[in-house]
C-alpha cells in the first residue's frame, strides 16, 4: 500500500514497547472497541461507505483494523510518522503521512467520521490541536475522542508512554467552544479496570523514572491467562453496566455545528 505524503514525517514520541506489544488480541483493545460499538448503537450513528472516515493518529492500525472489519468500510489512516503508517496491515483506505496543523485547504471540510483514539493526551497544545482536527471535519461531521480518564490514576506508565495528562469529563467543557461543536455523549468506561490501574500506580512506582521500556512492559503486557479473565470481565460491563459514574478511559462524541 502507497503512503501519500503530505507533510515531513517525525519520530513518534509513543514508546516502541507499546507499539510492539498492541495487539488486536489484548483485552483493552477490545474492551475500547466493544464500548464504542454499545455507544454508537445507542446515539444511532450509522458507520457506513458513504461515510468519508478518518482514523487520526492511527499508529500501527488496529483501530482502524477493527472498524473496517466490523462495518465494512474504508478508513483513511493518517499519522505524522511514516513509520507507524509501514506497521498497517489489511489496509483498505489510504495511508496518509500529514501533520494536521498544516491545515491542507484539499483536507478542509472533508470527513464525516473521525476517530481520534488515545492521541490527544500526548499533545502539549490539546486546544490547538482540537481546532486544527475540526477544520478536517464536515459540518454536523462526528469526531470521536477516547483519552484515559482522570489525573490520580497519573503513573510512571504514563509518563513513559507519552501522556501530558489525563482528562475528566469537566475538561472537555473547557476545551469546546459551544459555537463551534456540541458535545452529544460522554462516557467514562473500564470501571472495573480501576483496581489494576491503582495496583499497577503502586508496583511501577518503584521502577527508576529512566527505565521507560521496562515500565511499559510491566505495566501493559497481558499473559495468556490474564487476557482471558480480562475479556470475561469486559463482558460483563458491557453488557451489565450502562452508565458508568467512573472508568478508567473516557469517550466522547462531539458534533461539529452545521454553521461553522
Amino acid at each position: 500500500m502507497k503512503i501519500i505524503k503530505k507533510s515531513n514525517s517525525k519520530n513518534t514520541k509513543m514508546n516502541s514497547e507499546w507499539t510492539e506489544s498492541a495487539e488486536k488480541n489484548h483485552f483493552w483493545m477490545q474492551w475500547r472497541f466493544y464500548f464504542l460499538v454499545k455507544i454508537l448503537q445507542k446515539i444511532k450513528i450509522n458507520i457506513n461507505k458513504k461515510l468519508k472516515i478518518m482514523d487520526l493518529g492511527c499508529g500501527n492500525g488496529i483501530l482502524s483494523n477493527q472498524i473496517e472489519e466490523r462495518f465494512n468500510v474504508n478508513v483513511d489512516r493518517v499519522d505524522s510518522s511514516i513509520d507507524m503508517l509501514k506497521k498497517n496491515e489489511k489496509v483498505r483506505g489510504k495511508l496518509i503521512c500529514y501533520n494536521i496543523g498544516q491545515k491542507i485547504s484539499k483536507f478542509k471540510n472533508k470527513y464525516d467520521l473521525i476517530f481520534l483514539f488515545d492521541v490527544i493526551e500526548h499533545v502539549k497544545n490539546d486546544k490547538k490541536f482540537f481546532y486544527d482536527i475540526i477544520y478536517h471535519l464536515k459540518p454536523g461531521g462526528i469526531l470521536i475522542i477516547n483519552v484515559p480518564s482522570l489525573q490520580i490514576f497519573y503513573s510512571k506508565y504514563d509518563k513513559a508512554v507519552g501522556h501530558l495528562r489525563r482528562y475528566c469529563k469537566k475538561d472537555f467543557d473547557k476545551l469546546i467552544d459551544n459555537k463551534i461543536a456540541q458535545i452529544i455523549s460522554v462516557d467514562y468506561w473500564g470501571f472495573f479496570l480501576i483496581p489494576m490501574l491503582f495496583l499497577r500506580k503502586i508496583f511501577l512506582f518503584f521502577f527508576h523514572t529512566n527505565q521507560n521500556n521496562k515500565i511499559v512492559k510491566q505495566g501493559w503486557k497481558a499473559s495468556k491467562l490474564l487476557n482471558y479473565f480480562m475479556k470475561k470481565i469486559m463482558k460483563i460491563e458491557i453488557n451489565f453496566f450502562n452508565k458508568q459514574i467512573v472508568g478508567t478511559s473516557l469517550m466522547i462524541f462531539i458534533k461539529k455545528n452545521e454553521l461553522f
